[in-house]
């Protein structure tokens, strides 16, 4: 039972990358056509992506619901990471990522001439510094209003992305 606990552990630490692997393709270089393994292979990994960004979001609110703050913010941050994942794959036909972004790679995914996203790739970088402070000062407890905020903020931003992705690909 440990061993199990470990890889999930892994897993939401987003320690250990199981993001399927193509052998023989560098789906960078092959063609957008819909009926290429490659394609199908990129759109079932972003979906993947989403569906994770969606799951995290939800155990936060969970998580809030049962006053473990921490554990949401965290889960707020493993659910922005997840979808910029798949902004990254949707952007650059990649179905590697890297396991860690830098803001030098967030802002241009978020940031275009037509969609503005400097807050967003702000936020994005809040998130994951509160979330990774190693314990909350206890002379500042993280108050349920501010968590709700965060959470509602969360939210808007995958909402957006998504919406991005789709507009996106109708096109």
């Amino acid at each position: 039972m440990a061993r199990n606990w470990s890889i999930t552990e892994a897993h939401c630490n987003h320690q250990v990358d199981f993001t399927p692997r193509l052998q023989d393709h560098d789906s960078s270089t092959q063609p957008r056509s819909k009926q290429t393994p490659a394609y199908h292979m990129l759109h079932t990994t972003i979906l993947d992506y989403h569906q994770h960004a969606k799951y995290h979001l939800k155990l936060a609110t969970i998580m809030r619901n049962h006053n473990q703050y921490k554990a949401s913010l965290i889960l707020c941050d493993w659910a922005l990471a997840s979808m910029i994942k798949a902004l990254y794959i949707y952007k650059y036909h990649s179905v590697h990522p890297p396991k860690e972004l830098t803001m030098n790679e967030i802002l241009p995914l978020v940031h275009t001439d037509t969609e503005p996203g400097l807050d967003i790739a702000l936020f994005i970088g809040t998130i994951q510094h509160i979330s990774s402070l190693a314990d909350y000062p206890n002379d500042q407890p993280i108050e349920l209003d501010n968590i709700e905020k965060l959470l509602q903020r969360t939210e808007e931003i995958l909402d957006e992305l998504a919406t991005r992705m789709k507009d996106d690909s109708s096109e």
